[in-house]
């Protein structure tokens, strides 16, 4: 299983690209909001972190599926040989 090929999946460098910064985001609302005692950085985390959760998890779907189909793709073309 080549990981390097898998991470050069289209979706995947999107979710990478799109995710980390909204992470980023949303933790640091999340931080800000408890520091400064600010109820508007509050809801702004209360807004991101589902969409974080669920592109974390589209993500790791995504890999498992392609590293699934490598790992098929390599069996196969072992015992046809």
């Amino acid at each position: 299983m080549d990981k390097k090929a898998i991470r050069k999946d289209k979706w995947l460098s999107l979710m990478m690209k799109l995710g980390i910064p909204l992470a980023i985001v949303s933790l640091a609302s999340l931080w800000g909001g408890h520091l400064l005692a600010n109820e508007a950085l509050g809801k702004v985390f209360l807004v991101t972190m589902p969409v974080v959760l669920v592109m974390g998890f589209v993500y790791n779907i995504r890999y498992v599926m392609l590293a699934v189909k490598a790992q098929r793709a390599a069996s196969d073309t072992d015992s046809d040989a």
